[in-house]
């Protein structure tokens, strides 16, 4: 009987201890219009860090290289989504477990899972890493290099991939930050790297001449710093996100839900990759090395602004979504999709509209005035962002499936944009209208995939007004 008792109390204790955890984190209990403003915002200020070098890395490549070096950005840009797609899959996989886990109490569990995961995504991107340096020159012609591009284009990969590793893992660090409600590590991590590589791109290319190999160190560190700042998880007593060599002894489950969770981010950043190779090997078939050039300052530099707000809107949505879908507190659930919805269709807009109207002046401003590439990327700048808002609202879709684990809807957002709607509709159009109908294949792709978002929201909304109700 005395056993029994000592259990209950244990019990007890247990309880009581995860309710004073829960009850100390911000993410369950400040009110989410500001709780998502602050992360979001937050995500959005090192986005803009990111922003500013992109748009420098533009103007020194655009007039440093010319329209070699912008073709030779657009070639090796499916390169760049697949380390999106890596760091993305570890990070979403990592952090929507150790916020699950937090928002039930359980800070060992979440401690865990980020020592095991960060050790599981490290040896994952050095294997990656290694295996695309030997076979270089094969990507090199999968990725559409021509045969004057071709030596540039394996040089650059060669030199990406020494950074490759830490560009994985800085996501990692990004994203745990923000679940340990520290999104300002992660701000400081995007505005100090962005910092320091558009100083190197710069020096690299107009001082010390090294051309191709100097953009492609600066692809190397742009995001690789962001894994530097793995020390503050070191080093601070203020964290619980340790890691140890004993988390070298994986769990294989533990791995399994980490992937599984990560994997519908990957197949978004892999289909954009796919889309990208495949749009690129059509330009260059029905239109020609400019056309390439005019996608690369479109997709590379236009399109990455527009872009970053669906970045931040996910950046201060998938937290906030883990941990409350966690803690069953649904309504805050809903609430959060509902605001985040609308936040990143209207902020997009609000940048796309700009886009539109001043679209010379923007491709100018990466080109230089008199080039002839100018009035191409102008024209079709205009095609390409008038939709985008509503395609790219299946990509914050996705990501808050995956942080409520839901993977068929996220898997099925993740892929729709650009191989369900965007490869078939290249192939279809190209046939019908040649490069115009390359070029016109996104916003047909972008209307249809709001379609399919705007369902599958609809349904989820419902479903979780259903769980809700079966709480009470």
């Amino acid at each position: 009987m005395h056993v029994k008792k000592g259990k209950e109390v244990k019990h007890v204790d247990a309880t009581e201890e995860k309710m004073e955890n829960q009850e100390d984190r911000e993410l369950g209990t400040k009110k989410i219009l500001p709780l998502f403003a602050k992360y979001s915002i937050l995500t959005l200020i090192g986005m803009l860090a990111q922003a500013i070098m992109v748009i420098l890395e533009g103007l020194v490549i655009g007039r440093g290289l010319g329209e070699a070096g912008l073709a030779s950005v657009g070639i090796i840009m499916p390169l760049e989504y697949l380390m999106l797609a890596l760091g993305g899959f570890f990070a979403i996989g990592i952090s929507t477990i150790c916020a699950m886990r937090l928002g039930d109490g359980d800070e060992e569990g979440a401690r865990r899972a980020y020592g095991q995961g960060l050790w599981f995504s490290l040896i994952s991107s050095v294997v990656i890493a290694v295996i695309i340096f030997l076979f270089a020159g094969s990507v090199a012609t999968l990725l559409g290099a021509t045969p004057e591009l071709h030596s540039d284009i394996v040089l650059f990969i060669r030199l990406f991939m020494f950074g490759y590793p830490f560009c994985i893992v800085g996501h990692v660090v990004v994203y745990i930050a923000r679940v340990d409600e520290k999104p300002s590590i992660a701000t400081w991590a995007m505005t100090i790297s962005a910092i320091c590589a558009i100083i190197w791109l710069y020096v690299s290319v107009f001082i010390l001449k090294l051309g191709i190999a100097g953009a492609a160190l600066y692809y190397a560190s742009s995001i690789g710093i962001w894994g530097l700042f793995l020390v503050y998880f070191v080093v601070s007593p203020k964290t619980i996100f340790k890691f140890h060599l004993s988390d070298l002894k994986f769990e294989p489950k533990l791995l399994m839900d980490i992937s599984k969770i990560g994997f519908p981010f990957m197949l978004v950043q892999a289909s954009s990759t796919i889309f990208t190779i495949v749009l690129n090997n059509f330009l260059g078939s029905y239109g020609g090395e400019l056309d390439i050039a005019a996608f690369a300052v479109i997709n590379s530099y236009i399109i990455y602004i527009l872009m970053l707000i669906t970045q931040a809107a996910t950046g201060g949505q998938q937290p906030i979504a883990s941990y409350n879908y966690g803690a069953k507190k649904l309504k805050r659930v809903i609430e959060l999709i509902k605001v985040s919805f609308a936040a990143n269709v209207i902020g997009i807009y609000l940048l796309a509209a700009v886009a539109f109207l001043f679209s010379e002046q923007l491709v100018s401003f990466f080109v230089g005035s008199g080039s002839e590439l100018i009035p191409l990327a102008g024209k079709y700048t205009k095609v390409v962002v008038s939709f985008a808002a509503l395609g790219l609202s299946a990509n914050l879709m996705s990501a808050y499936f995956q942080a409520v684990e839901r993977i068929p809807e996220s898997t099925i957002l993740g892929i729709c944009r650009y191989i369900v709607f965007g490869v078939p509709a290249i192939f279809i159009m190209a046939n019908m209208l040649g490069v115009t109908g390359v070029w016109y294949s996104q916003p047909v792709s972008d209307i249809l995939t709001f379609v399919l978002t705007l369902f599958l929201t609809y349904r989820e909304i419902k479903r979780l007004k259903k769980m809700d109700s079966e709480l009470i």
